[in-house]
């Protein structure tokens, strides 16, 4: 028995469409730009061509996306092998390879088969031809067919079940004749065994290519056009034209599908219009028609047996109309949505009754950016329009679709993984009751990820237990129902380390409609645990919001570290996605413990490797291991990673088996406070860290920041900081050079580094790649003895702010005498322009209720602060408590922090993007 068959909630019933609306975590599988070949959603093994290094594809004109120069990398979607690059082979180096086109087939053993068109410079020359592998990459074959032509990798993706088809040059076919070519003037079956056979040989008076269009479901029988004439062709080389074409259509475009009956459904596209025909016994029947002002105002894709159509049409100033179709009951109108959905793609289940909706959403973000995003809902026949969509926000593209998806399982809570599409680099009232928030814990927000409808969070440090210098740990726990009704939260503790499924525990807590549980020394509260560490992994029957503290007691008062519920498909390192900590090693005084806890449920194995102002220090292989779905705790990293007591510098966690979630803790030996930093943000877009201060607070505190970088690149690279006071107009600016793999610290950055005191919004931007330089921060009180108390302060991703019509939730201010809570509100904008936007504030208790509701308004480009907000506003309130910012306009960000009101030391509470109804 697994440990996920423990889990209670993972018993009950799974019915995605009954569920409120969230925002879903997601995590990366790899930090490089992917492009994904055409293939089965439903393969076991996916796989992507990779960059051979950290920067952008490079874009080419649409609707022929572009060539990658790179590397074909075979993943498991089970998780049960580990990435592994196929191509190219040992002869050739990957910069010298350019992948054009490709596709991948499984057999009936699970071993994917890989054909790619790839042109590879060589000392001589440069040859351009076909690859096959027939053992999942092991070997490798040249194909003796003549290149005369081929379309890139990518078309936009309208759903279906395979990826990347539209136009493909490639298509999958049976077992023994595994892959279908299209040159410019022929067709070729390529076997098991290697061989390749013409299937269909063009005139040689032909004035426009052959294009493969699309098959049927047993990969037996392919649509091809010639010349603008539909024609079927089989694996025999048998071949019909379908009907004589209308008069113009030699350069239209088609996509299709065949029926059972030997039948066509046929998309085509001729540049001014979009005709979706039934072709049956030689008679072409037009179905639906649109103008080609959008390439998504109509599309269709099959049923599961192919035999019928799902047919979607939208456009500005419609509806938008899902409908279905078959020869027997012709077009039948399943719904019609006035707030016209972006309906982007639809994907069937096996079912026959349930369809997966893809539509997009813009939101704006700083700068005039838009950031596309992707929302899901699924929906079952005889039912109305959807109206939640789960909101996959991420830097969408117009070729982004899904890799692998199982529509059946997915609406039981499987994973499925989403490409977010080719890297571009970038140039009112109440709120409602609030659905599901979330996303706060990714790292970064494109590329090729793995998500699930179903939420599965873990906390991955807990305890109660006695520390170093006489000190006595605790976690208090909040979780917070954003449902009216009431729901089960199975809550399972993993101790730290290798332990047996008999010493896990499990509880099961009932969270009223809308209540706010804070749980204090949560360990010993739900578990009856005297002493012990671990992590906590929440498995709820919807969706719920949590975050911790925990801290040490001491005359004068508490001192800690906060840490939100991070989704376990999120913030995961994987073999082709390291993550980095700028801030872990702070030098004399301190010493560092990392926590890596087991995504995977088989177990991770993690190399560490540390950097200073020099670069990677040779400190040999050093590696760390967590337990299959368990944690495990590494006290003082620093001198086994060659980290000089006095040294400073930043830590890469890269995991050689499995997936992994990596937490820095840098604890100050003089005071024994921790800081929890989570894995760096990469940075090819501006990032922002709302506040670095130079100032005095209340209670006799002294607030500075230290800033930390670090260039993950083997290259040089620059980074620019941008200081904007929060409350003036005075700005400046820095621009700095890191070498490669440099790791530097600035302390007390805005005065050292800008000569300015107060307050200030810190934004940078590195290079437009990948591998831009990672920035973090730390604010910290200086005591008497010049020990400090300091929290984390990190740069906002993307789900850490909002405009008009977002909300974003803050969890994990509590209200008391010992506390006192400060919220931080920032303008993301460039640049000031005099102008200020209106920023709702609500405080809800921990029954749900409204505590308190009104209107600041914020200059654009700066920040404030509303101190100690609940005796501020004289709420008398006692308990936890959730902070809801709604932004009327502009771009605004959130966070705010809980201060004990005896050490001066704070807790950072970052805001989470709520779903839109």
């Amino acid at each position: 028995m697994t440990r996920r068959t423990l889990s209670l909630a993972a018993l009950l019933l799974f019915v995605a469409s009954f569920l409120p609306a969230r925002v879903i975590s997601y995590s990366p599988y790899t930090d490089r730009a992917a492009v994904p070949l055409h293939q089965s959603r439903m393969n076991r093994h996916f796989v992507l061509v990779e960059s051979s290094g950290g920067s952008s594809l490079s874009p080419v004109f649409a609707p022929i996306p572009q060539n990658v120069s790179g590397q074909v990398v075979v993943y498991d979607f089970l998780g049960e092998e580990e990435p592994r690059v196929v191509f190219p082979t040992g002869e050739l180096p990957s910069t010298s390879v350019s992948i054009t086109a490709g596709a991948v087939r499984e057999n009936s053993r699970g071993v994917p088969s890989i054909l790619i068109q790839a042109w590879s410079s060589i000392p001589n020359g440069s040859v351009n031809a076909f690859h096959l592998t027939l053992d999942g990459g092991v070997t490798w074959k040249r194909l003796p067919i003549e290149i005369d032509g081929g379309y890139g990798l990518t078309g936009f993706d309208v759903g279906g079940p395979f990826a990347v088809s539209r136009y493909s040059s490639i298509r999958t076919g049976t077992e023994s004749s595994p892959f279908v070519v299209a040159t410019r003037k022929n067709v070729y079956a390529i076997g098991s065994d290697g061989s390749v056979r013409v299937l269909f040989a063009g005139s040689p008076q032909s004035v426009a290519r052959i294009l493969l269009a699309g098959g049927n479901a047993a990969g037996t029988e392919f649509l091809i056009s010639v010349d603008g004439q539909l024609r079927l062709i089989d694996l025999d080389g048998r071949s019909r034209a379908l009907d004589s074409p209308p008069a113009g259509l030699q350069h239209s475009a088609y996509e299709g599908w065949v029926t059972s009956d030997g039948s066509v459904y046929a998309d085509e596209r001729n540049g001014s219009s979009i005709k979706l025909w039934h072709i049956r016994s030689n008679t072409r029947t037009l179905l639906k028609e649109a103008p080609l002002t959008n390439s998504l105002n109509l599309f269709a894709v099959p049923t599961y047996d192919f035999d019928g159509a799902w047919v979607v049409e939208r456009g500005p100033g419609k509806p938008t109309v899902l409908s279905h179709h078959t020869p027997a009951t012709g077009l039948v109108k399943q719904w019609e949505d006035i707030t016209a959905p972006e309906v982007e793609a639809i994907h069937t289940g096996s079912s026959g009754t349930k369809l997966f909706v893809q539509v997009h959403r813009p939101r704006p973000q700083p700068d005039q950016r838009i950031f596309q995003d992707p929302a899901l809902a699924m929906w079952n026949v005889g039912e109305p329009a959807p109206r939640f969509y789960d909101e996959l926000f991420m830097n969408e593209q117009w070729n982004k679709g899904f890799v692998h998806l199982d529509v059946e399982k997915v609406a039981q809570g499987e994973a499925f993984v989403f490409d977010s599409g080719q890297v571009v680099n970038p140039s009112s009232g109440v709120s409602p009751a609030t659905p599901v928030g979330g996303g706060g814990d990714v790292v970064q927000e494109w590329g090729v990820v793995r998500a699930s409808l179903r939420q599965r969070l873990v906390i991955p440090s807990v305890g109660r237990t006695a520390g170093a210098f006489g000190s006595f740990w605790s976690t208090d726990v909040i979780l917070h129902n954003p449902l009216d009704t009431a729901q089960r939260v199975d809550v399972r503790f993993v101790p730290n380390g290798e332990v047996t499924i008999a010493q896990e525990r499990v509880q099961t807590i009932t969270l009223q409609g809308q209540e706010i549980r804070l749980i204090e020394d949560a360990l010993q509260t739900v578990f009856g645990i005297e002493s012990g560490t671990g992590a906590f992994f929440l498995t709820p029957e919807s969706g719920v919001s949590a975050t911790s503290r925990t801290y040490s007691r001491t005359a004068a008062g508490t001192f800690g570290f906060g840490m939100n519920a991070i989704d376990v498909f999120a913030a995961a390192a994987s073999a082709r996605f390291p993550v980095s900590f700028s801030g872990a090693f702070l030098g004399s005084g301190y010493r560092t413990n990392l926590v890596i806890t087991d995504a995977s449920e088989r177990g991770t194995e993690a190399q560490l490797f540390a950097a200073g102002g020099g670069g990677f220090l040779d400190s040999g292989d050093i590696r760390h291991r967590a337990p299959a779905g368990g944690q495990q705790q590494f006290n003082s990293i620093g001198p086994l990673m060659g980290m000089g007591l006095d040294r400073t510098g930043a830590l890469v966690v890269r995991p050689t088996r499995g997936h992994a979630i990596a937490s820095v803790f840098v604890v100050d030996n003089r005071t024994n406070d921790p800081t929890y930093f989570p894995p760096d943000l990469p940075a090819p877009l501006v990032r922002t860290i709302p506040a670095i201060g130079h100032l005095d607070g209340a209670n006799n505190s002294r607030f500075r920041t230290d800033l930390y970088l670090f260039n993950p690149s083997s290259q040089a690279r620059q980074v620019i900081l941008q200081i904007k006071a929060w409350d003036a107009p005075d700005t400046a600016q820095l621009t700095l050079t890191l070498l490669g793999n440099e790791a530097r610290v600035i302390e007390d950055v805005l005065m050292r580094a800008f000569g300015r005191t107060g307050i200030a919004r810190l934004r940078y931007q590195s290079a437009f790649d990948t591998a831009g330089i990672r920035v973090t921060s730390r604010t910290y009180n200086i005591d008497g003895n010049g020990g400090t108390f300091g929290f984390l302060m990190p740069p906002l991703n993307n789900f850490q702010s909002g405009g008009s019509g977002d909300t974003l939730e803050i969890l994990g201010a509590v209200a008391s005498d010992r506390y006192r809570t400060n919220i931080g509100l920032v303008e993301l904008t460039g640049f000031a322009n005099g102008v200020s936007v209106p920023v709702r504030i609500e405080i809800i208790s921990n029954a749900g209720a409204v505590l308190d509701a009104f209107t600041v308004t914020l200059p654009v480009a700066g920040g404030m602060q509303l101190n100690d907000v609940f005796r501020a506003r004289g709420l008398g309130y006692r308990g936890a408590a959730l902070i809801r910012v709604s932004p009327q306009s502009g771009v605004v960000g959130a966070y705010a922090t809980n201060i004990d009101q005896g050490t001066n030391d704070a807790s950072y509470l970052a805001a989470n993007l709520a779903a839109k109804q």
